[in-house]
């Protein structure tokens, strides 16, 4: 249709378009100078976007708006802008002036500023009622208002609805009528139809589409019969803009390069007052870029050149034409690196640029490429270089990102990371992002950032923010789906269509086109689960609106289209009663029982038939039978989005594995993990990738199984390393290792290191050599390993960082290596030396939460202190506690000190029943004993032992709790009394006042005094810090002692108020209470550099299920441990040193982790800067609080050093002379350092 006009119009001499440009370069410079190229009969060529609306303005505005036009399409940017600045103030405003002066700032990539000139005109026209008058204009203002704000603010409702209020306004307009006002508007529209994906599913490109009006019977797209038109009205430059979105919407490269073609072959006959150099140069270098992508790379090369050379036709000096940038990028975007390092390098050297340094938009693309580089290059290569080269460039990108205004590509850059090998910056990035941003609302693009925070949390256990994360997915899912819905009906949608296009899509040079390909499948009923394996199996939420909570997607999935296989007949009677025959359906013999059997079943039902039950799975060869039916099914005959099909065939063979890998069917175990290895590489791209991570843990459990299944045919597989078998299973371990190195798996391979030393474990224990030389060499890898993969948690900050460490470490293999070696260091002869090693093992297990982090704080601030340039520690540089750190602690003390350590070694695999004691006494000699009492005995002990105060009260409670004597039973030969006893304990003895045991008939708090810590890597930290202070801090003149207290709280009693008051008086200054015991005070008593003891007296909560809402009660709100672990101490966090007793009920009660890490107040004021702590481990009368007071403090009159320990074991005895009933004497303890410095 449009080609025959076109044809019409042509004059029978036309020559090509290069041979006909009229158009003179010139030398000169300023700005008036630049339009000095004209066509004698045509005056000024039109380089404005608007030209039809230039009667609405002055010449001399008009003549400066094209001028700036120009030097926009050159890159000129600085002239641009001084351009636009000569225009006088009353029409900077004009919605003509400000879409152009838009358009520049675009250009730029520019977004604020793009946003502020739309918005100054707007609201310039509301205040005169313009906006409503001059309804074309405006609604062209509010369309480019509201793509930007896509960007700046990641909000698609202002351009949902200027989508309508184009549609309206054109949908019964005729194509030939268009000016260049409704082709701007169209080119947004169509620019915003393509990122709508990222947005929301409910909605129908076909419908919104359907302008501008066309011509039916063509069996063209819209959008092309709008820029033949434009082409056919020799209007090129209009051409050209709708050119560049059509490209979008064309099936292949192909076609697109025929629209190229088409545009240049008229362009000799464009109108007189068209640019042609501009016009032809940005078509034939988008020819180029489609040339090259499919294969063409002479072609493409030509192209360029040509597109290069009309470039000189610019009416601009020559070497003040910055335009050939744009055509570099081109060709740079279209170039196939050979590897991610040659890629850095050529991008690194375009960005060094000095042009590409001026022009921020070309920079952008530049960062964006390289930070990509570097990725792939770490992901190859996880080594801290590659890490910290990374980051530099990502950081790099995200502050031009943030620069520029650019939130939309900011999500994009942080949420589509899923280092999980890096999952402290990951995650960080993630929450950031949302609090920086909380209105973000581009919901596809939310979804799938969220699911991929969930694998982040899934990798370190966390289910309870996976629920969480599932929960917000659910709610972004349904306002997806209501979002097109607001304010007017839905459209009816196109099935077939929606599906063409949201599939993969090939890279074609517009701006959606590479997302659109990413996650079109993200709104498919596994959203939320693909990829989250085992972990999240049985989670109790909606993945998906409308699918039932605790529903397995895969099999609501799998039994939709098995519903609509018989109903389309894709398969046949025979593989339906196949099936069914797996499901034990019995007397089916017609097709319509076939088919109505399938309409009532449910996906759990479906689930169980063809799995079998968890005591009893499906035979191996009858799922096989079905299992072959559905690859060749799903692999050929469904229609549906290929990587759907392929993920969903993956899932059905790995549900078959999880079902067997808890029963003893070995056999089957090591053929299905084999099966399901082999079917990986037979899927596409995406379905492996999605897979990849996984087939190192279906290879170890292939292993585990094979290794149990030769053992029973032969026992020396499990510790013979001569033997066959051993050797077999051996080098399956080695090609796990070798594929987790080369993908740069830290997790994987750390897991895959642990097995293969549990390989050689029995050997071990038979104390073979080259067994036991192995099993330690494969251990210690995968400890450092493990240390690796921990480096990023110190990218985070306070409770974030300790929450997610904390969880991370529950659920790493590497609590397990301690046992282990526990079991294998058990065996050995000499008792020295096995007393030596089972205390290294248990610092090292006892230091992987809390421990690990005071460790890397305390290296880091010593680093700082030689370099302040220097942010990072290498996991190399952490300390391993020696005995000689602890002879220093025992030195400062006065020497006489024994280090008590207790250990559970017991776990899968191994055998310890009984606690291990472990101590260091004053004569550094290390002892390890076995407790007489099994774990089993202490735990029902301790299930018995009540902390209410009515049975502490009773005089039983003390014998009770006595019938754990025998875990302090080897001190009596070991220590002597008076004696300081440093107790490190661990799990459920966290929690008991040790102290009240006895040795030979003898309350060991009479025989000794006592000091608690949950390591010994803890307390060393906190000895550093008070020497540290001691060391730099100088008295205050000020000050009456030499040392600063701040005391606050509400005492429950008037005794505990005089005591309070009391105690002020004694350190000179005044106790914050009432009104003034508020976060606020205690906040800025725990930042005051000066610090020496903080008092608190006062009400304390604490909950078994909650303990980091464990809490003072202030009179403004409960002060949390959360609270603690986020104070902003400046300006070094961790060094100083300070003592607090908090005298609240219960301000000593923890809850011990699966890591032995302790969670409550006490380790809180330890990790934010105190070196020692007094708290109670369960609620107390005020009256024993109040004597505490009196008797603790007593010592803190003189200068000198107050021994902490003794001080509380005075306080103690105290009490217990007047009150003697464990309740009210038992609960004060002292963590930490216990030398306090007075004077």
């Amino acid at each position: 249709m449009f080609n025959d006009d076109l044809k019409a119009t042509m004059p029978s001499d036309h020559s090509s378009a290069v041979q006909s440009l009229k158009l003179s370069e010139t030398d000169s410079t300023g700005p008036n100078n630049y339009l000095a190229a004209t066509n004698e009969k045509t005056g000024y060529m039109h380089y404005g976007s608007l030209t039809s609306q230039y009667d609405t303005l002055p010449a001399s505005v008009t003549t400066l708006v094209e001028q700036a036009s120009l030097l926009c399409r050159v890159r000129m940017f600085p002239d641009c802008h001084t351009t636009f600045n000569l225009i006088d103030i009353n029409f900077r405003r004009h919605p003509v002036v400000a879409y152009e002066e838009f358009l520049v700032h675009w250009a730029q990539w520019r977004l604020a500023e793009s946003v502020g000139v739309l918005e100054t005109a707007m609201e310039g026209a509301e205040e005169s009622g313009n906006d409503t008058e001059d309804a074309g204009l405006y609604t062209l203002l509010r369309v480019a208002l509201a793509k930007a704000e896509l960007f700046t603010k990641g909000d698609f409702a202002a351009a949902r609805q200027s989508m309508r209020e184009i549609r309206n306004w054109l949908q019964g307009v005729d194509i030939v009528l268009y000016t260049d006002l409704q082709v701007a508007c169209l080119a947004h529209y169509y620019f915003l139809i393509l990122a709508i994906p990222q947005v929301t599913g409910s909605f129908d490109p076909l419908t919104f589409r359907q302008i501008p009006l066309a011509a039916p019977e063509v069996d063209l797209l819209n959008i092309t019969q709008l820029r033949q038109a434009m082409q056919a009205k020799r209007r090129i430059r209009n051409a050209r803009l709708i050119l560049s979105f059509e490209v979008g919407f064309l099936p292949d490269e192909l076609a697109k390069q025929a629209a190229c073609r088409s545009l240049i072959e008229a362009l000799p006959y464009a109108d007189e007052h068209e640019p042609v150099w501009a016009v032809e140069s940005a078509v034939r270098s988008m020819l180029a870029q489609s040339l090259r992508r499919a294969g063409k790379v002479v072609e493409a090369d030509e192209e360029t050149q040509l597109a290069l050379n009309l470039l000189k036709h610019a009416p601009v000096a020559s070497e003040r034409n910055k335009a050939h940038l744009m055509i570099r990028l081109d060709q740079m975007k279209a170039t196939p690196f050979a590897n991610s390092k040659e890629s850095f390098r050529s991008w690194t050297q375009f960005a060094q640029e000095d042009l590409i340094k001026e022009d921020l938009s070309i920079l952008l693309w530049c960062l964006e490429k390289i930070a990509e580089a570097t990725l792939e290059t770490l992901q190859a290569d996880p080594s801290i270089e590659n890490k910290a080269l990374f980051w530099q460039c990502q950081r790099r990108y995200e502050s031009l990102l943030q620069d520029l205004g650019d939130v939309y590509f900011l999500y994009m850059s942080q949420t589509a990371l899923s280092l999980f090998d890096e999952l402290g910056p990951s995650i960080k990035m993630h929450e950031e992002f949302h609090t920086q941003y909380p209105n973000f609302a581009l919901w596809t693009l939310m979804i799938a950032g969220k699911r991929t925070l969930a694998l982040l949390h899934v990798r370190i256990g966390q289910q309870d923010q996976v629920l969480k994360i599932f929960s917000e997915i659910s709610d972004l899912m349904r306002r997806q789906e209501a979002f097109w819905t607001e304010n007017s009906p839905a459209p009816e949608q196109d099935d077939a269509h929606d599906v063409r296009m949201h599939g993969p899509s090939k890279k074609d040079g517009s701006l959606f086109a590479d997302m659109m390909g990413t996650e079109w499948f993200s709104d498919w009923v596994d959203t939320g689960y693909v990829g989250l394996g085992r972990e999240v199996r049985d989670f109790p939420v909606a993945l998906r609106p409308g699918l039932p909570k605790g529903v397995n997607p895969f099999m609501s999935t799998l039994l939709d289209w098995l519903q609509r296989a018989v109903t389309k007949r894709e398969l046949s009677a025979a593989e339906q009663r196949c099936i069914l025959d797996i499901a034990q359906e019995d007397d089916i013999t017609q097709e319509a029982d076939l088919a109505a059997t399938f309409q009532r079943m449910e996906p759990d039902t479906l689930k169980v038939r063809l799995y079998g039950h968890s005591d009893n799975p499906t035979a191996l060869t009858r799922w096989e039978a079905v299992y072959a039916i559905f690859e060749d099914w799903l692999f050929h005959r469904v229609n549906d989005i290929e990587t759907k099909r392929h993920i969903l065939l993956g899932a059905l063979q790995t549900e078959m594995l999880d079902s067997l890998v808890s029963t003893t069917r070995y056999t089957d175990i090591v053929e299905s993990a084999k099966k399901i290895l082999d079917l990986v590489p037979r899927l596409n791209e995406e379905a492996i990738r999605h897979f990849e991570g996984r087939k190192v843990n279906w290879r170890n459990v292939a292993c585990l199984a094979r290794k149990t299944q030769l053992a029973e045919e032969d026992s020396e597989t499990l510790w013979n390393e001569q033997s066959p078998g051993f050797c077999e299973v051996l080098d399956m371990y080695k090609v796990s290792l070798k594929e987790c190195r080369e993908r740069g798996h830290l997790m994987n391979e750390a897991a895959t290191l642990f097995f293969m030393a549990q390989h050689y474990h029995q050997g071990a224990m038979l104390l073979r050599p080259a067994a036991f030389t192995a099993f330690s060499e494969y251990l210690d890898a995968a400890n450092t390993v493990f240390d690796k993969s921990r480096e990023s948690w110190k990218v985070l900050e306070g409770w974030a960082k300790v929450e997610k460490l904390l969880s991370a470490v529950q659920e790493q293999l590497r609590l397990t290596i301690a046992p282990l070696l526990t079991s294998v260091l058990c065996q050995l002869p000499n008792e020295e030396v096995r007393a030596q090693t089972l205390w290294a093992t248990i610092q090292l297990a006892k230091s992987n939460g809390l421990g690990w982090l005071m460790q890397t704080n305390d290296v880091a601030e010593s680093k700082h202190a030689e370099d302040s340039n220097r942010v990072d520690v290498d996991y190399e540089e952490l300390p391993t506690l020696t005995p000689e750190e602890l002879s220093s602690i025992s030195t400062d003390a006065g020497g006489n000190v024994c280090y008590v350590d207790w250990y559970n070694g017991s776990s899968p695999g191994t055998t310890l029943i009984y606690p291990i004691i472990v101590s260091i006494t004053p004569d550094g000699k290390t002892r390890a004993d076995t407790v007489s009492m099994t774990w089993t005995e202490i735990d029902e002990i301790v299930d018995k032992v009540s902390f209410d105060e009515s049975d502490l009260r009773k005089e039983d409670a003390l014998p009770l709790f006595q019938r754990l004597n025998p875990l302090i039973e080897p001190l009596a030969t070991i220590t002597e009394p008076g004696q300081t006893l440093v107790f490190s304990s661990i799990g459920s003895l966290h929690r008991l006042p040790l102290h009240a045991l006895a040795i030979a008939g003898e309350l060991l708090i009479k025989r000794n005094p006592v000091v608690y810590c949950s390591s010994f890597t803890v307390l060393n930290s906190a000895f550093k810090k008070r020497k540290a202070i001691e060391a730099t801090q100088a008295p205050d003149p000020k000050d009456s002692l030499p040392f600063r207290a701040s005391l606050l709280g509400d005492p429950p009693s008037q005794p505990g108020k005089k005591a309070l008051r009391t105690l002020a008086q004694k350190f000179s200054t005044s106790a914050q209470t009432g009104d003034a015991s508020t976060s606020f005070n205690l906040t800025a008593a725990l930042l005051d550099p000066k610090l020496n003891l903080l008092h608190y007296h006062g009400h304390a909560t604490f909950e078994e299920g909650a303990p980091k809402d464990h809490g003072l009660e202030l009179d403004d709100r409960r002060f949390t441990l959360r609270d603690i672990f986020d104070l902003e101490l400046d300006p070094r966090p961790h060094s100083r040193g300070h003592h607090i007793t908090l005298l609240g009920c219960g301000s000593g009660m923890s809850k011990t982790s699966l890591s032995n890490d302790v969670l409550g107040l006490v380790p809180a004021f330890l990790y934010s800067g105190a070196s020692s702590t007094v708290s109670t481990l369960w609620p107390f009368d005020d009256k024993d609080a109040t004597m505490y007071t009196r008797e603790f403090y007593r010592d803190f009159e003189r200068d000198g050093m107050v021994d902490l320990a003794k001080a509380n074991q005075r306080a103690t005895l105290a009490i217990m002379e007047k009150r003697p009933a464990l309740y009210h004497w038992g609960s004060f303890v002292v963590n930490g350092y216990w030398m306090l410095k007075v004077g």
